[in-house]
């Protein structure tokens, strides 16, 4: 299956996407596949999840909610010409297969009630520049209704962290400062661990073995976890706990990520 995404803003293209990888991620944040810089953008907002010949969008808790045909999803499954709305932004999704040769100018199409794409023709693409933002935690919140419940978690000033309970990280602890840490390895086995709003919510990134949630499968989507939950991503395994409730005790090797990188803290 080949597919695409086209990315417009105020009807102007901005860039197109082949997605042609098992997981894209999509966000402010520069690591991101797709990089959107706009404050209303999540760091890491959304992600495209290749399933044999199948296409997912999956939001990963974002402030504004990812909006499909015009309506707010947690996980979707796309088809072609699906309208994809990332705050002000716009995902036009393409299968390739059902395109017939080259596509009409720039054109409004309407397919059912609730659904209406653009088709574009000879998308230049252009690629969306991605530059160091130390305020990528910051998004502007859009008033929208969603269909992702607001966590029931603690306080907003609740500091959680992970304690790793075996692997690499054994007796490590994270702590949970960013809106999103990754955890797991890069290209491999990774997952993100997200934080909106005072909750935290748990999404698979990648990799051949699933993560697991209390020792159970995640499913696509975003699930919230909380203090005592247990976290499996490859040879990896942590715990959720509360720094408020349980202090990091002397000699434990406490690890502060910051914009990706890990500084031990005496």
């Amino acid at each position: 299956m080949s597919s695409r995404l086209v990315l417009s803003f105020s009807g102007k293209i901005l860039g197109e996407f082949a997605l042609s990888k098992p997981v894209t991620v999509l966000g402010r944040n520069p690591d991101s596949d797709i990089v959107v810089e706009h404050a209303a953008v999540s760091s890491r907002h959304a992600l495209f999840r290749q399933v044999d010949r199948t296409i997912y969008i999956e939001d990963l808790a974002s402030t504004n909610g990812t909006v499909v045909n015009g309506i707010t999803v947690a996980t979707q499954v796309l088809h072609h010409l699906d309208l994809i709305e990332i705050g002000q932004h716009k995902l036009h999704f393409f299968d390739d297969a059902l395109l017939t040769g080259k596509v009409s100018d720039l054109e409004d199409t309407v397919h059912t009630d609730f659904e209406r794409t653009m088709l574009v023709r000879d998308v230049p693409a252009a690629p969306v520049t991605a530059r160091s933002d130390p305020e990528l935690s910051k998004t502007v919140y859009m008033p929208r209704p969603t269909l992702l419940a607001p966590g029931t978690g603690a306080a907003p000033d609740t500091r959680y962290a992970l304690k790793g309970l075996g692997g690499k990280q054994a007796g490590q602890v994270i702590e949970l400062t960013r809106a999103n840490t990754m955890i797991g390895a890069a290209g491999a086995d990774a997952a993100v661990v997200i934080r909106r709003a005072g909750s935290l919510y748990l999404a698979r990134l990648s990799g051949r073995n699933p993560t697991r949630l209390n020792r159970a499968e995640l499913g696509p989507g975003t699930h919230e976890i909380r203090a005592g939950d247990r976290i499996d991503v490859g040879d990896s395994s942590f715990e959720v706990i509360s720094l408020d409730a349980s202090p990091v005790t002397p000699g434990e090797n406490f690890t502060t990520v910051i914009h990706g990188a890990k500084e031990d803290n005496p």
